[in-house]
């Protein structure tokens, strides 16, 4: 019983104690405008030493309303020093720090007016009303955290689900990569190997179709040659074997422009500086230049300024070439050949004509060989399309979604914004548009770049770079700023400064409670 008396006494000498302390604390003498955390450091018993430790000063000489210390740490209830930091106690309300030289500047900087002390009647006291309505605020938002939260926990669980299943596809992609790929080496050995069987029965083809064409150009050859001659010898009437000046003058075909007589000018077209031509040359030179006139002259083909005249005559003479359709140095058909490019040449090589017709045994192998084709594309294209999903997954993977992939399930999906002018899109980790309402193509105003928010609050400010470049000036770009709300939308759409926008967005991805709550401590003691 002694010692329960005594313990009892103890307690009640500890309670007294510990109660002179707190009320020691809140109650320490400090000079006007010293926040209790420095009060420390103004103790009326010694001198006072300048925060920069440039000097050491009476401590009379605080708040004498002459700066002392360069950091003005000496005036912290005057205007002395335009760099001194008055501290409002703000009973009631959250303290605050402004600049002393606002001290008794006849304005109401501190809701409880101990800034204006010079002139109290100024002032009046709201700081209650103010922490009041503080408090209902901050009441609200930490509902709506709370609110919000519950369905960020739910976010949180899909956005792990999806990535956990995006993770599970990417690896079944890359098993089917590995047997899509087996699948096309498979398909290109058959089809390298049914091509060379079809290669080797279309050469015969080829060969002979070779063979035929060599024989018509020699027959060609005979046959120009044969013609060149003839006229040769129409036109060298003294059968010398030289076609002159007189001998062409004496030819009417000589006379292009048809003027009754072959000018000098039409001597130097046909014979160039000579005044003979021997049948070799006319021959080569002469004749291919002749030709068009005598084919014209016997009506074979039509001059280049007949066409138009009349559509009856063209219908006529559809089929008739023209003089500029024929090359000098030969036949159409010639010119028909020798428009096949090198390229040409080998898809003629390596793709059978299907207007022709072979024989059976040619045909299934052709027929087999396309076939083999067509299963090697499919392939290959099977091929890229898992390559393409593959690099769409690593890339999704790599994204940030928040500490716990509370903005995961949000990738992709578009909200919009009306203004007067504009609907503005925001398709969250992809890009931001804009288009008018009156019509016309949508502006890109920037493409998915990083998280943007302050340290510590990283995931509140989004970030979308390189929009479309505005006339003169810089490529567009967008801050996306992130606000914790019931419902997933875009609240409003500003364009601060030229070509950088600013989209206010509610998401409860951003209603975590437990952060918040932090952050609220953490600027209450501040």
């Amino acid at each position: 019983m002694i010692y329960s008396a005594w313990l009892k006494k103890l307690q009640s000498f500890l309670i007294i104690i510990f109660t002179w302390v707190i009320s020691a604390q809140t109650d320490v003498p400090r000079p006007r405008g010293v926040s209790l955390s420095k009060a420390s450091l103004y103790s009326p018993t010694k001198d006072f030493t300048c925060f920069d430790g440039t000097s050491t000063i009476p401590f009379s000489y605080v708040n004498d309303d002459y700066c002392d210390c360069f950091d003005g740490s000496d005036e912290p209830g005057t205007s002395a020093c335009i760099n001194g930091v008055f501290h409002c106690t703000n009973a009631g309300h959250r303290p605050q720090n402004i600049p002393s030289s606002q001290v008794n500047d006849g304005v109401c900087d501190c809701c409880d007016g101990t800034d204006e002390y010079a002139t109290p009647e100024v002032c009046s006291n709201t700081c209650e009303e103010l922490g009041k309505e503080a408090r209902a605020k901050a009441q609200h938002l930490a509902d709506l955290h709370k609110a919000g939260n519950f369905i960020r926990l739910e976010l949180i669980e899909k956005g792990n689900k999806k990535r956990q299943e995006m993770a599970e596809q990417l690896s079944q992609l890359e098993k089917d990569k590995a047997e899509a790929q087996k699948i096309k080496e498979e398909k290109e050995a058959l089809k390298n190997e049914l091509e060379a069987k079809e290669n080797e029965a279309l050469q015969v083809y080829r060969d002979a179709e070779e063979k035929e064409r060599q024989k018509k150009e020699e027959d060609e050859r005979l046959k120009q040659e044969k013609e060149a001659s003839e006229q040769f010898s129409r036109f060298d009437s003294n059968n010398d074997g030289v076609l002159t000046v007189d001998e062409i003058k004496v030819g009417n075909i000589f006379d292009k422009n048809k003027d009754g007589e072959v000018d000098a000018e039409e001597l130097q077209y046909f014979l160039g500086d000579k005044e003979s031509v021997n049948k070799e040359d006319f021959m080569s030179i002469t004749w291919p230049l002749l030709k068009p006139l005598l084919m014209m002259e016997q009506g074979m083909f039509r001059p280049a300024e007949a066409e138009g005249t009349e559509e009856a005559e063209d219908e006529e003479a559809e089929d008739v070439p023209r003089v500029e359709d024929l090359d000098n140095t030969g036949s159409e058909d010639d010119n028909l050949d020798g428009d096949l490019s090198h390229d040409d040449a080998e898809e003629h090589e390596t793709e059978p004509d299907s207007t022709k017709t072979y024989d059976d045994e040619t045909q299934r192998l052709i027929d087999e060989a396309t076939e083999a084709r067509r299963q090697f594309m499919d392939a290959e294209r099977a091929m890229r399309e898992i390559e393409s999903n593959i690099r769409n997954f690593q890339q999704n993977l790599e994204k940030d979604y928040g500490l716990q992939q509370e903005y995961a399930t949000l990738d992709g999906q578009c909200l919009e914004y009306e203004d007067k002018e504009y609907v503005y899109k925001l398709c969250l980790f992809q890009k931001v548009t804009q288009k008018s309402k009156n019509g016309g193509m949508e502006v890109g105003l920037g493409d998915w770049g990083e998280w943007a928010g302050e340290e510590g609050n990283k995931y509140s400010v989004m970030k979308y770079t390189n929009g479309v470049a505005c006339w003169n000036g810089p490529n567009r770009i967008t801050m996306v700023n992130i606000h914790c709300g019931l419902e997933t939308k875009l609240t409003s759409v500003t364009e601060p400064y030229r070509c950088e926008y600013k989209i206010d967005f509610t998401t409860p991805a951003a209603c975590d409670d437990s952060n918040y709550m932090q952050q609220q401590t953490s600027h209450d003691e501040l």
